[in-house]
């Protein structure tokens, strides 16, 4: 984060004290400066990034009877109500909880006919977006704990290839050439209107020829022997004719992935859907041992 200090020292005629002793101090030292900035949460009433400025006046001259401090807010703005002027001591912490370029003004108030000077600086506050919230995954067996909440069929009349359940994964792998074809697992799940985001760990030990891996999710169930989706309609996957799974490869399918609309799915309302991942090639071993686990799919909130 950035921060830009300007300072502005001026006199000003004394407003602290209306009648009395006409006498008044002289060069009162309202200067000040930035000692710390630390990142903070405030938690009232929502938990939310904040970021702490502690202040410090330059000057512990015997003749300064108090000090005021006040902060514009992040547009740069003083606001007169409620008053933001604050009487405090020689140091003192702003929190501030949102980004913007903020005025803070030192007053200083002599002890002999009120005399008061001032001094402002300018400070940026930058701070980290707000981290996303999601709900609870909505796919069961995430890691393939029970294969049997998975089902399994064919995109086409031949075989070319087949899912293997792990514990902890499953794994795609074969093909024939020039038969284009292969094998996909799918489960039923709830979904509610809304945005949800879809994401998996996936890997293999070497490069695929001619192969996809293509998530989906539809409104109808996998059928055996019969193609599901096309490529407009996939949300995140892998393809070597786009590029990726042309070598070894681990990470979230989001990063290592290459084809689909994105990781995120909406739905104008609730209902059944199908959770779907279809692996195929048109070469001879096409697809090198690519293997799912910790799949997700969690709802905006």
């Amino acid at each position: 984060m950035a921060v830009a200090a300007v300072a502005l020292l001026s006199g000003c005629q004394p407003d602290e004290i209306k009648s009395g002793n006409p006498l008044t101090e002289s060069d009162l030292d309202a200067g000040f400066a930035l000692t710390s900035s630390t990142d903070t949460i405030v938690k009232n009433p929502l938990q939310h990034n904040a970021k702490n400025f502690v202040f410090k006046a330059s000057s512990v001259d015997p003749a300064i009877q108090y000090h005021t401090w006040r902060a514009s807010d992040e547009k740069g703005e003083y606001q007169t109500s409620p008053n933001t002027t604050v009487v405090g001591p020689e140091t003192y912490k702003f929190t501030f909880t949102a980004s913007g370029t903020y005025k803070i003004e030192h007053r200083v108030v002599g002890r002999v006919g009120g005399t008061n000077f001032v001094s402002e600086q300018t400070v940026t506050v930058d701070l980290p977006a707000e981290p996303q919230k999601f709900g609870p995954n909505i796919i069961t067996s995430p890691n393939f704990e029970k294969s049997s909440d998975w089902g399994v069929f064919n995109t086409g009349a031949t075989q070319t290839v087949t899912w293997a359940f792990n514990a902890g994964s499953a794994t795609a792998s074969g093909g024939v050439d020039n038969v284009f074809a292969g094998q996909g697992i799918y489960q039923a799940i709830k979904v509610e209107a809304g945005t949800y985001r879809i994401d998996m760990h996936v890997d293999s030990p070497g490069a695929s020829t001619n192969a996809w891996f293509q998530v989906f999710v539809g409104e109808n169930q996998p059928a055996n022997g019969s193609d599901y989706g096309s490529d407009p309609t996939v949300i995140i996957g892998l393809n070597t004719y786009a590029g990726c799974a042309k070598a070894a490869f681990t990470g979230q399918l989001s990063k290592v992935g290459c084809v689909g609309t994105g990781q995120d799915v909406t739905f104008t309302k609730a209902g059944t859907m199908y959770f779907v991942i279809k692996c195929g090639t048109g070469a001879a071993n096409g697809v090198n041992n690519i293997s799912a686990s910790n799949i997700t799919m969690n709802k905006f909130l």
